[in-house]
């Protein structure tokens, strides 16, 4: 709950000056219906009482958070609430009619009155319908109030915890996005050692650049082209003339926000199924392109991979996890043959401006 009371804005305020000047325009026309002088002194005394009566509501305002712990048991708040009323109401009248003296006193005037337990009764019972009102009114507002914070500390947590599920799935990437890369450059290591030194250079600069990446859950679709460029080319050193790799991209969604780490275990997919079980070269194409509403990335080969080759495997599951948890349905990651040729696809779309 809240330990604070709730800002007095403008239109609250403005909202309390339409009821104040209500209630004086109401007392001024029970006194012009009995006949009654409306100036100067009515409007003063029907003034005083609600300058009075506002003294207490802000009184009563600031005290408000005390019993913030009980608005989900009305009973409980009110009875906290209304209990003080009859000695509220004591303080209310002597408030008012000391305000009232002193004024009248100031301009060497009397003021006379109903005896005092006349005027403390019928006094009384018009502050304590108002106080009553102003509890069921402040009662509306603090519940309403405790209902968004709660729902924006609901929102907030969420997203906390979806931002640690994200930021759990990126890292779980690195250890096997390791793995692969480092059994490529193992293969090099006998047969061409120059080619394994080269590859790891290019490996350290790829990890310092996907742990950057995986500190957050989206980056610029440029560096993640960089980075899985880097990839494609630290792979391609590995096979040789075995991969050509074309890259088509429109250029248009530079500077759009994609899942870190998507795009690579896409062309890591087709270096798994397609280029390492076989001798024959094996074409990647990676085409990148965009429109008003979507970011559209497919990368296809024309290997001869099993049917096994379109269920996702570790990598892949966990970017679709990823793209649940940042888009829900509105990404799709789907994997299917190539039409017209040989080959897999695997189709990654993501809503622009999510």
């Amino acid at each position: 709950m809240s330990t604070a009371p709730a800002p007095i804005g403008p239109r609250l305020a403005a909202g309390w000056g339409v009821f104040c000047l209500l209630m004086v325009l109401v007392g001024l026309q029970e006194r012009w219906y009995a006949g009654q002088a409306l100036w100067p002194w009515p409007v003063f005394y029907e003034t005083s009482s609600m300058l009075v009566a506002t003294a207490i509501a802000l009184w009563r305002w600031r005290r408000s958070p005390r019993d913030d712990a009980w608005l989900d048991q009305p009973a409980r708040w009110f009875w906290r609430v209304l209990r003080w009323t009859p000695l509220t109401a004591l303080v209310f009248v002597g408030l008012l009619y000391g305000l009232r003296h002193g004024v009248r006193a100031a301009f060497g005037l009397d003021y006379e009155h109903q005896p005092w337990p006349q005027v403390l009764a019928y006094e009384g019972v018009k502050f304590a319908v108002f106080y009553f009102l102003f509890a069921g009114v402040q009662y509306g507002l603090r519940s309403f109030r405790a209902l968004a914070a709660a729902r924006l500390r609901g929102e907030q947590l969420e997203r906390l915890s979806s931002q640690a599920r994200l930021a759990q799935l990126t890292q779980q990437m690195q250890p096997h996005f390791l793995f692969n890369a480092l059994n490529t450059i193992a293969s090099l290591v006998h047969d061409d050692p120059d080619a394994a030194d080269a590859a790891l250079v290019r490996l350290a600069a790829l990890l310092r650049a996907a742990t950057d990446a995986s500190q957050r859950p989206l980056h610029p679709l440029a560096d993640e082209l960089a980075l899985a460029k880097n990839y494609a080319d630290l792979m391609a050193q590995r096979f040789g003339p075995r991969v050509r790799l074309h890259w088509h991209d429109d250029g248009r969604a530079a500077g759009c926000e994609v899942p870190a780490l998507s795009l690579q275990p896409l062309i890591e997919n087709c270096f798994v199924h397609a280029v390492e079980p076989r001798r024959l070269p094996t074409t990647i194409e990676i085409d990148v392109r965009s429109d008003a509403r979507r970011l559209l990335i497919s990368v296809a080969d024309d290997g001869d991979a099993p049917p096994s080759a379109a269920r996702p495997g570790i990598a892949l599951a966990n970017l679709r996890e990823r793209l649940q948890a940042l888009y829900g349905d509105g990404a799709a990651l789907v994997l299917a043959r190539r039409d017209g040729g040989p080959g897999f696809v695997a189709r990654l779309e993501i809503p622009l401006g999510a």
